[in-house]
């Protein structure tokens, strides 16, 4: 049994729907288009559940990588414009890269790409970028995680890193105003049972990949960190190859806030999502 780091403020949570998939027993598929190119298309059947998320910032300092699948961090980027690739290429990616090796203790930490989520229609269509995703899901799977290793590396190259211990470890920040009307939500791993998490075909117009989507369990418990600024970071694990009890799988998604103003900004977003060896 984990130990769950002491809540300072039981009353701050919130009741808010999450979007969960119902099991059908087939294998549910997600067409994503070319980034910019319309929405996101899912096959299978979703339920919208409201469920307590707990805001964590009363106990930030407690939660684990290894023992809940997520951490808060208080970070600071030199990045100006989170838009402009020009600078978050050579800028942040170097500065994520330290801030995980930092976190996990790892020795090498690579990062493979990011994805900017604009929750704004109109500038979402004029920069080109992608919308928060209001589905509850995990980026990898015990298939999908060794085989980005593959698809990221040369043979020789990918075998040293899938012979030892490996994970896969998504940075998520605001990068406009704070985080208030989709705030991200995320799972405490280890009140997820396997049976929650639905192996799903992710389409690609070029390759197929493999995520999970969630199916809903009492059992679940639910965080977010209220209004995220730019200078915070939060760390979720994706995927672990060490199978030893520590958090191998969680889960997350954006959630609309019912107790959002009216006038709050739309939010906007980063995640970069890196590969840990240890």
């Amino acid at each position: 049994m984990a130990i769950e780091p002491e809540i300072e403020n039981q009353h701050n949570v919130l009741e808010a729907p999450i979007n969960f998939l119902v099991p059908s027993g087939d294998k549910p598929r997600v067409n994503i288009p070319d980034q910019g190119r319309g929405l996101t298309e899912r096959s299978g059947n979703f339920q919208k559940l409201s469920v307590p998320i707990q805001d964590g910032r009363g106990a930030a300092e407690g939660f684990t990588l290894d023992r809940n699948g997520f951490e808060f961090h208080r970070h600071q980027s030199d990045v100006v414009d989170f838009l402009d690739d020009g600078q978050v290429v050579p800028i942040y990616y170097p500065e994520i890269e330290e801030l995980v090796k930092r976190a996990t203790g790892g020795s090498r930490v690579h990062v493979f790409d990011h994805t900017i989520r604009i929750e704004d229609d109109g500038k979402r269509d004029s920069e080109a970028v992608r919308a928060p995703v209001e589905i509850a899901h995990n980026d990898y799977t015990d298939v999908s995680g060794p085989q980005r290793v593959r698809d990221l590396f040369e043979p020789e190259e990918a075998q040293r890193w899938l012979d030892r211990r490996y994970a896969v470890i998504n940075v998520w920040r605001s990068i406009g105003a704070p985080a208030v009307t989709t705030p991200l939500a995320i799972s405490d791993a280890h009140s997820m049972g396997p049976e929650d998490f639905i192996a799903t075909d992710l389409v690609y117009k070029d390759r197929v990949g493999e995520i999970s989507q969630i199916a809903h369990n009492d059992a679940q418990r639910w965080f977010y960190f209220s209004n995220m600024v730019r200078d915070e970071a939060l760390l979720i694990k994706c995927f672990d190859s060490e199978t030893d009890g520590r958090a191998r799988f969680s889960a997350h998604t954006a959630f609309a806030n019912p107790q959002a103003p009216k006038d709050a900004a739309p939010r906007e977003s980063i995640e970069v999502r890196t590969l840990v060896s240890f």
